[in-house]
């Protein structure tokens, strides 16, 4: 689809400067636009990157400064207060009317006689639903989706191919689990009896809050009696492993490799930078951001930015970080400091020496002068 700048800026609903006669055929980012694109900056300082851009028109904030001289003359501008969202609607404008969405239940998807299945469901080939499972209006189950029995799964869900749902696991309305992810599975938790390792039973659940988006290869375990649960909005990029009990608070952002030991706690909007790992029965206040690669081995108060292994409050952190950056050109000159020590110490040692030889010898002259008959070679 080819459509005008004007055009564009009419749809959302954005303040158009410059020539809005100028055709877009597509939206790409700014260092893949050429001419006949449409590309976008999320602030002004990334205003230099349209100096060399060939795009012919731009989507920027609502300060952008057009005047600036590294702007090009014939750019033409859309301003909008939420430029990455505009984007996204004119590209997904510009690509033009999506393929209608397919429902149906394949003949070749296996779904339990007792599974309960609302309207406008897709249930696509090899996808298995469980005894006694239900599924909500408008849910899609791609190939290879495991349901297993009496999972409830709300409406308007998106489950990826080859995602596994043990048991009883419970999904609100349009969660998002990506490809290869498993829900409600044993938590890793044994006892020692008579030195061997024996399982606890997993008897509890998983509790999905609506809006939750999980990524491709996680893996979220249920509780040992009551329910491991996940708050709404809350977002879990891949490989992220969430153990059995854990309490995750409303619209987190769980980053990948993030590993979180059993019966944890997290308050709402925390933040897990990538491969950040909590101990078990940690618990996490509102609004704590965790650095990448953090480890946590206490409880954080909400508000908090912590960093490190241990994890400590962030600006302590960074001057850490500092110190450890500096050690070569301390060690360097430690090294100086100590070959300089070596060389007093050496002086001092000979200016000790010549003065224990002085001391000797003004002892056998004070001894002349006492007896001068004395033998003078002292014997």
């Amino acid at each position: 689809m080819v459509a005008t700048v004007e055009q564009l800026a009419a749809l959302v609903r954005g303040r158009l400067v410059g020539d809005g006669s100028v055709s877009i055929r597509s939206a790409r980012p700014v260092a893949e636009a050429g001419p006949g694109d449409i590309t976008f900056i999320e602030s002004e300082r990334y205003a230099k990157l349209l100096r060399s851009s060939p795009a012919s028109a731009a989507i920027v904030g609502p300060h952008f400064n057009h005047n600036r001289p590294s702007i090009k003359d014939d750019l033409a501008v859309i301003e909008v207060d939420d430029p990455i969202s505009a984007f996204v609607a004119v590209r997904n404008h510009l690509s033009g009317e999506q393929k209608p969405r397919w429902t149906g239940i394949h003949p070749q998807a296996c779904v339990a006689a007792t599974a309960r299945i609302g309207t406008n469901v897709a249930v696509y080939p090899f996808v298995y639903v469980g005894e006694n499972a239900e599924i909500g209006d408008g849910t899609t189950l791609f190939p290879g989706v495991v349901i297993g029995e009496g999972c409830r799964i709300g409406k308007e869900c998106t489950i990826h191919p080859n995602a596994v749902l043990y048991p009883e696991v419970v999904l609100n309305d349009r969660v998002e689990i990506h490809a290869g992810t498993v829900l409600g599975g044993d938590g890793f938790g044994y006892r020692q009896v008579s030195g061997r390792h024996v399982k606890i039973p997993h008897t509890g659940g998983l509790e999905v809050g609506s809006d939750v988006e999980i990524g491709a290869n996680c893996a979220i375990d249920r509780a040992t009696f009551e329910a491991t649960r996940i708050g709404e909005g809350t977002k879990i990029d891949n490989l992220v492993m969430i153990g059995h009990n854990n309490q995750i608070g409303r619209h987190n952002l769980l980053c990948g490799q993030v590993g979180i030991a059993g019966s944890c706690t997290t308050g709402d909007n925390v933040v897990m930078a990538g491969q950040a790992g909590i101990k078990d029965k940690t618990q996490i206040g509102d609004g704590v951001i965790v650095g990448a690669q953090a480890g946590v081995h206490r409880n954080i108060p909400s508000g908090q930015q912590v960093l490190g292994s241990p994890a400590i409050p962030v600006r302590e952190q960074r001057r850490i970080f500092q110190m450890i950056a500096r050690l070569p050109e301390m060690h360097r000159q430690f090294r100086q400091l100590a070959a300089q020590l070596d060389v007093i110490t050496a002086a001092l040692s000979m200016q000790a020496e010549t003065d224990r030889a002085s001391a000797r010898v003004a002892d056998r002259e004070a001894d002349r002068e006492i007896d001068p008959q004395a033998d003078p070679t002292g014997f």
